[in-house]
């Protein structure tokens, strides 16, 4: 006979172990803060670079899709995880960066490691920066190609490393190039001209990452073959993630219809992994199309913010100017300890980790001239703090 008195006090004194211990972090500055925003607090750790993540009329929709999709399909992509909404933004990226197909995928980082797994063969050599990001690194794993690095953002190196190779290998192998338009640890931008020239002399597969510029980078946001102004169709394939200026979650790639059909049957993020929630993909469709000019006044902001920050507070940023994330380095962890302490207890967040201070903008912060000066009035007292002690 149930005794549901019984049940209720066992279910009270249930206690299970952890399935794992919990692991404490190492190093408290490598946490990001989590900061809820309100006019004493300013979160410059959250990327929000073109202010979607506020946007109501983005929120509204995806609230009418939720009310006729759901939250997820529960599927992958294959078996019964595409939507006509799916389909639609797939079209839709392809055109916003003038390639002939995309394919997306659930996942930002999954996107970028399993693409290049589904190309990138045992046999096959790649060049990839020293500074490659770990996403990349993840991909290569998986190829267990032979990989060959050159210097950061250095096209001049990277032609000894392919003279190097071509001169010394048996027999010919296929050659991939894996370069990020603005580098995840050092905010530095890619040279893309010099590096296509030299790919292109000696017939090699090009890869661009966009994650970073797609949105912010060129006059509508397509990324780095707008800003340079170079034909897509030179690039093989576009990857990257969603998660930046866009204000969703994902990924994605972009090249020729072969080269994305190759991917349904061999990405295996897209494969195996549970589509993209619908709403998502509805995010990513209204950004596209609310960009507009945002791109533009966002470069402005981000020379500007860059100029105060070299100029008015005397840091070494060694981030491109245009890129949407400044990156501080000062002469010891310790100065860069008390800028990130100040600043925090004045209210304004950013991230301390390994490779310095990570200040991410936002236009809402551009578009917000009270917040702005609190910004730049609290870095440079903290600017001065350091130059004192």
């Amino acid at each position: 006979m149930f005794d549901e008195v019984l049940f209720e006090q066992r279910l009270k004194d249930f206690n299970p172990e952890p399935l794992i211990t919990p692991i404490e972090p190492k190093d408290a500055r490598l946490e990001i803060p989590m900061v809820t925003e309100d006019e004493n607090n300013i979160d410059l750790a959250k990327v929000n670079y073109l202010n979607l993540l506020n946007n109501e009329e983005i929120k509204k929709s995806s609230e009418d899709l939720i009310r006729e999709y759901g939250v997820g399909t529960c599927g992958p992509r294959a078996f019964y995880g595409t939507t006509d909404v799916h389909l639609d933004l797939e079209q839709c990226l392809a055109k916003f960066l003038h390639m002939e197909e995309s394919i997306v995928y659930s996942y930002g980082f999954v996107a970028i490691s399993s693409s290049i797994a589904a190309y990138c063969k045992k046999n096959d050599v790649i060049f990839i920066d020293e500074r490659a990001n770990f996403a990349i690194h993840q991909g290569l794993t998986a190829a267990r190609s032979h990989v060959v690095t050159f210097a950061h953002c250095d096209a001049d190196d990277f032609r000894k490393k392919v003279l190097s190779v071509t001169n010394s290998e048996k027999r010919k192998s296929r050659k991939f190039l894996i370069v990020e338009g603005i580098s995840w640890t050092t905010g530095k931008l890619c040279p893309l001209p010099a590096f296509i020239e030299v790919a292109e002399e000696f017939k090699m597969r090009i890869f661009l990452e966009e994650s970073y510029t797609l949105g912010v980078f060129g006059a509508s946001g397509r990324g780095l073959t707008e800003y340079y102004r170079i034909e897509p169709s030179r690039i093989d394939m576009i990857i990257g993630t969603l998660e930046g200026a866009i204000g969703s979650i994902g990924g994605f790639c972009a090249g020729s219809s072969m080269t994305i059909e190759h991917q349904r049957l061999s990405g295996s993020g897209y494969i195996f992994s549970a589509s993209l929630p619908t709403y998502l993909v509805k995010v990513v469709l209204k950004a596209l199309d609310l960009i507009g000019d945002k791109p533009v006044k966002f470069g402005r902001f981000a020379v500007k913010f860059h100029r105060f920050l070299t100029e008015e507070c005397g840091f070494d940023v060694s981030s491109h100017p245009e890129a949407p994330f400044k990156l501080v380095t000062l002469l010891t962890k310790n100065d860069e300890k008390k800028v990130h302490e100040y600043c925090k207890g004045k209210g304004v967040h950013f991230i301390h980790n390994e490779s310095g201070l990570m200040l991410n903008l936002s236009l809402g912060l551009m578009e917000n001239e009270e917040r702005l000066e609190k910004v730049f009035k609290v870095l440079k007292e903290a600017s001065d703090l350091i130059k004192t002690n």
